[in-house]
Order: C-alpha cells, then structure tokens, then sequence
C-alpha cells in the first residue's frame, strides 16, 4: 500500500501500480525466503510474467524513456539470472557448498525483466550489502557467526530490487 502511495505521488499511474505490483511480489519474496529459505517458482515466474505482459501492454518496466526489444528484456533476463548462476557454480565448485538457492537465481533472472542488466549491479551491491549489515549485526549480538549459518539472500535482494527499479523510474536516468 505504501509503495502505491509513493509511486502516485511520484509517478505516473501506470507506472505507480507497476510499482505497487512489484513492491507486493518483493514483499511475498522476502517474506517466504526470511521464513523458508526459499523462493517459490509460481512467485518468480509471476514476477517475471507480470513485467512481460507490461512490457507487451506498451509499458516497458525500465521506464518510459527507454526502448528495448522483446529480445531485449529476454537478454535482461537471461544476464542477470545468468550472473547469479555463476556466482552459484563457482562458489559450490570452490566451497562445496551451496551458497546461493535456484530461487535466488530465478529472482535474478526475473528481476532482470523489470530492470535490465545495467541496473542489476546496483541491486546486487544493495542487496548484499545489505546481507552483509545483517551478518555483522548478528555477529556482534551472539558474538560470532558460524559456519554453517545460513543467510536468506532474496530477504535482501527483493527489496533492493524494488529500489532500484524505483530510482530508475523517479530518474529516468540509467543507474550505470
């Protein structure tokens, strides 16, 4: 309700209720992941269905400056979904040990249909940042953080998306 809010006393109506769209779907991400450690395919494929039909509907979710191809948002979604499986293979070949879940990796992928390659970085440098205060406030309240503990990541990611979809629009000004 709030991002609804926001999103009408900032942007456009279209634009705002895609906000809103966004905002109830990072809020069930983050809400599933911080409980389960898990984000649910029928959410992500929503997420990445609802940005699609947007986009087809003549309302690309980038913005309104912007023009890319079907292909395009398909490429988005690809990269950024593709940038989180590498992160995934390499930390479990390196560790042995999964670090990132699939559903993070579908968050990803999804995300990318709403905000584009270029915006992704900032997204993950938000949402890991983010990730990272979390780790350190739990560290310096139980005095260490072990090994094993895990961290729900689209806890972190699906906010910072929401963010920074929500720059994009209110700037209109690519982030990278």
């Amino acid at each position: 309700m709030a991002a609804l809010v926001v999103g009408l006393a900032t942007l456009p109506f279209p634009r705002a209720l895609l906000g809103a769209v966004l905002a109830a779907l990072m809020t069930a991400a983050t809400i599933e992941d911080w409980r389960n450690f898990r984000v649910p395919n029928p959410l992500n494929f929503s997420l990445a269905a609802l940005g699609i039909a947007a986009f087809l509907l003549g309302i690309d979710p980038l913005g309104e400056d912007v023009t890319r191809s079907f292909l395009d948002v398909i490429t988005d979604a690809a990269l950024t979904g593709g940038s989180l499986l590498l992160v995934r293979e390499v930390y479990l070949r390196l560790r042995g040990i999964e670090g990132l879940g699939l559903g993070d990796v579908k968050l990803g992928g999804a995300a990318g249909v709403w905000l584009g390659w270029q915006q992704f970085a900032l997204v993950v440098f938000l949402g890991t940042l983010a990730a990272l205060l979390f780790v350190l406030a739990k560290s310096r309240q139980q005095g260490h953080w072990p090994a094993s503990a895990r961290v729900p990541y689209a806890s972190f990611l699906a906010p910072a998306t929401w963010v920074g979809w929500y720059l994009v629009q209110w700037s209109n000004v690519p982030l990278f």
